[in-house]
């Protein structure tokens, strides 16, 4: 009846022409029944389409699932390799741009990965059953045909290293953009203080600009390349039709084997079509990897030696032996020597830009010093490995840093597994303990993004807090009183000052009321010690320190005078 001519006429087209289902199948399918067909061809569309749908479902979830992977990865690895570079790297990188890469470069390489990975391997595929298909058919003819492939090859590698070149500027103009707003709004009281929105603004809308033209570069090439393409392929066909019809005509050549093979060649048009597709997210997904790879790849300055060793717990002294350093070759310290025996009390001081915070940098190893050598009981740090020199120090930096968290997370960051007895002890002794309480969680409360929440006074005293917790044997404060208040720094003082004890310090600071009590101060001028001993001393000599203390003072005394009221009152 009908249905069986329905299933006879694939049936035989399949098995005089593709030859794709086995011979038994094909029997099998001319054998059935009405009946039988009724309930067959159904069936067999529903199992094509259940296959088919787990075949995709399969195909998407370890795609997205592989993609995330690698995301998660790329991200995670650049990111070790940010928290590897010293100091000196970010002074010279815009922390917006190194945020655009960790986020966007990745989640382009992701999408590429994505959208790209499924398609190339499918598409790819059927190009190859599809030429295997001509070239067994008629492998002349095949040759011929495929002299056209460099018509197509060349304008698609040349759009794709355009959109290359655009991908790469423009995802570089997209991390100035991050930069501009990162600092704008980190500095965002700067700005407003000095009425500079509108230039930031500006400053944002013309980098938003420059990513703008180079977007628009971009779908520009993407919208010529699609029309190009096709045009170049209708022509191709065109010729190929032309040459199939001159062999049948001319030749006598067999019509059904040529409209087979030019079927074929028009089925390789849709993944060809695809696989294009698939080098827009390539371009785009290579130059964001390229961008990523460079900080992954990134070696660090500052590098443990090979076979530096754990360092020994400190017991003796730490030695500053003709230390000399430099800023892009601008001298900032000159061949310094300096000891701190263990339990001593040591503080610089000098005007600013002498080089205090150069040396409380170099020692932890910030920083390498250019010539001479920093030895902690007569190891050169450089000979150590950086985490076990680091892991005996704690430092109260000058540009205090607090993590939007917690105020006992951020007190406990140095010693995690502190309990909340020994963060109130040290809070107590950084006089930080009766402010926390008067917030509305106290230990609880987050104090946002930098501790944007507290004062500057305030934030200094979590981080002095923070490096007594943590105990260790080695301390550097850099400015750590800089941001209080008179009343507070006494408190704050009286609480260093007993904790101490037994502990080796290293302490800079600008207000020479800190240090007097120090075991010995060294004075810091021209990038060299020019003086050094006990406050007492080093006044009797009348020398440079005693100048900074006169100047110091006497400015203190000068504002604190009550100003002369007859001479307010006269006319």
């Amino acid at each position: 009846g009908d249905l069986q001519d329905l299933l006879r006429t694939p049936a035989g087209t399949l098995r005089g022409g593709w030859k794709l289902l086995p011979a038994a199948w094909v029997s099998r399918l001319q054998g059935v029944s009405t009946t039988q067909g009724i309930w067959l061809v159904p069936g067999l569309l529903m199992a094509t389409a259940l296959v088919k749908g787990m075949a995709q479902t399969g195909q998407l979830y370890l795609l997205g699932r592989s993609s995330q992977r690698l995301l998660h990865r790329l991200r995670t690895e650049a990111f070790e390799a940010l928290l590897r570079q010293s100091p000196a790297f970010f002074v010279r990188r815009a922390h917006g741009d190194l945020l655009s890469r960790m986020s966007h470069d990745a989640g382009a390489v992701e999408q590429a990965f994505y959208n790209g990975a499924g398609p190339l391997l499918r598409d790819s595929l059927t190009l190859v059953v599809l030429l295997a298909f001509c070239f067994a058919s008629d492998a002349r003819l095949a040759l011929l045909t495929f002299i056209t492939v460099p018509l197509a090859v060349v304008p698609l590698a040349r759009f794709t290293r355009w959109l290359k070149q655009v991908s790469r500027v423009s995802q570089a103009a997209l991390g100035t953009i991050n930069s501009v707003a990162h600092e704008s709004l980190a500095g965002l009281p700067v700005v407003q203080a000095y009425g500079a929105e509108r230039r930031q603004a500006e400053r944002l809308r013309q980098a938003s600009l420059h990513y703008l033209r180079q977007m628009q570069r971009s779908h520009l090439i993407r919208a010529a390349r699609t029309p190009t393409m096709e045009i170049l392929g209708t022509a191709a066909l065109a010729g190929l039709v032309a040459l199939l019809g001159y062999q049948v005509a001319q030749r006598g050549a067999d019509s059904a084997h040529y409209i087979s093979f030019f079927a074929a060649i028009v089925m390789m048009y849709d993944p060809l079509k695809k696989l294009g597709a698939v080098g827009d997210y390539l371009a785009t997904g290579s130059t964001a990897a390229e961008r990523l790879l460079e900080i992954v790849a990134l070696q660090p300055s500052i590098v443990d030696r090979r076979g530096a060793a754990e360092l020994p717990p400190f017991k003796q002294a730490v030695e500053f032996v003709e230390v000399s350093f430099a800023y892009d070759a601008r001298p900032v310290l000159r061949k310094v020597s300096l000891t701190l025996r263990a339990g001593e009390v040591v503080a610089l001081v000098g005007p600013s830009g002498v080089g205090k915070s150069t040396m409380a940098q170099l020692l932890p190893r910030f920083y390498d010093v250019g010539s001479g050598a920093i030895r902690l009981d007569g190891l050169d740090i450089r000979d150590v490995t950086c985490e076990s020199l680091r892991r005996q120090m704690s430092l109260v930096a000058q540009d205090t840093f607090l993590f939007d968290a917690s105020v006992a997370a951020n007190i406990a960051f140095g010693r995690p597994d502190a309990s909340m007895q020994d963060i109130r002890q040290a809070a107590q002794a950084a006089c930080a303990d009766e402010f926390i309480g008067r917030l509305p969680q106290g230990y609880d409360s987050r104090v946002g993004e930098r501790g944007i929440v507290l004062s500057g006074g305030q934030r200094q005293r979590l981080a002095i807090a923070r490096a007594l917790l943590c105990n260790r044997p080695l301390l550097i404060l850099d400015e750590a009183t800089s941001h209080l208040d008179i009343d507070s720094e006494r408190l704050v003082q009286r609480g260093v000052q007993a904790l101490l004890q037994g502990r080796t310090a290293l302490v800079i600071a600008h207000r020479l009321s800190t240090v007097r009590h120090a075991t010995r101060i060294a004075v810091l001028k021209d990038g060299a010690i020019v003086e050094q001993g006990p406050h007492d001393v080093l006044l009797a000599q009348g020398g440079e320190y005693a100048r900074l203390y006169e100047l110091q003072f006497a400015g203190l005394s000068r504002s604190l005078r009550p100003p002369n009221r007859a001479a307010v009152a006269a006319p």
